[in-house]
């Protein structure tokens, strides 16, 4: 959600590479006089950019002010065309219409950060598995830390971290801020996302080893010694501790 005075937009995206699908709802939360103003705009990582085009044929979206709640829009696998790889969506609220004189403006960038990574892992395809390996051969923490880390404006994992401390890493980020995580069940698992499990079989909370998951019911790993880097039948479903998808977002006022 960003909101900016009277004017309020809620965003809801699933990511892909080279397109997003995208969901938005915009508000104006008091009479003011003001109407509520949307602007969407996808960013490469090397600072490309193209607009989203609403249904009205121009970059921004606005509704009457004092009009209240509106309905939820969107578009399936939007694809810019004329950009590359989408590193975020930049998101500009303000309450009201330059006509009007808007009295707010406030931006929010939303970060592509956990399906780009696992873009990169795939180009790691058929590395050996290397304990604590983060290149060119790789162990399951550092393939994911690695391929993630090499996002633009991606902050960063710490060198050499495990499968256990990227867990307890997510567990204690799970409030919005520039990266951070959110608990992901099963039932919602998206292309990108992590999942943590205890192959030991103590089934204590303890982790050892990390995948991303690539859709229909398979991970992509270092899966173990003597087994290359690759897609793999998620077989250790019963040994799954939990999952996490990992978020970027950072808003500012103008």
């Amino acid at each position: 959600m960003v909101d900016c005075g009277n004017a309020e937009a809620r965003i809801q995206v699933n990511w892909g590479v080279d397109s997003v699908t995208l969901r938005y709802q915009l508000h104006d939360t008091a009479s003011d006089g003001r109407s509520p103003v949307l602007k969407i705009e996808a960013v490469t990582g090397n600072g490309g950019t193209a607009n989203y085009i609403f249904d009205n044929g121009t970059v921004a979206y606005a509704r009457t002010a004092g009009e209240g709640f509106g309905p939820w829009y969107g578009e399936n696998g939007w694809n810019p065309g004329t950009i590359g790889s989408i590193n975020y969506l930049n998101i500009k609220v303000s309450n009201g219409t330059t006509a009007e004189g808007p009295l707010c403006t406030k931006y929010a960038n939303l970060y592509n950060w956990s399906r780009l990574g696992l873009e990169n892992a795939y180009e790691k395809e058929g590395a050996e598995y290397e304990w604590s390996g983060e290149g060119p051969d790789y162990d399951c923490s550092g393939l994911v830390r690695t391929s993630q880390n090499e996002v633009a404006n991606f902050p960063g994992w710490p060198s050499h971290m495990s499968s256990q401390s990227m867990y307890n890493w997510a567990g204690d980020n799970t409030s919005q801020a520039k990266m951070y995580a959110q608990n992901v069940p099963y039932s919602e698992l998206k292309v990108g996302d992590l999942i943590f499990y205890d192959l030991e079989g103590a089934y204590d909370g303890g982790i050892s080893h990390v995948a991303i998951y690539d859709g229909g019911g398979y991970v992509f790993d270092a899966y173990q010694e003597g087994v290359p880097v690759g897609r793999h039948h998620d077989d250790w479903v019963n040994k799954r501790v939990g999952a996490f998808r990992i978020l970027g977002a950072v808003e500012w006022a103008a």
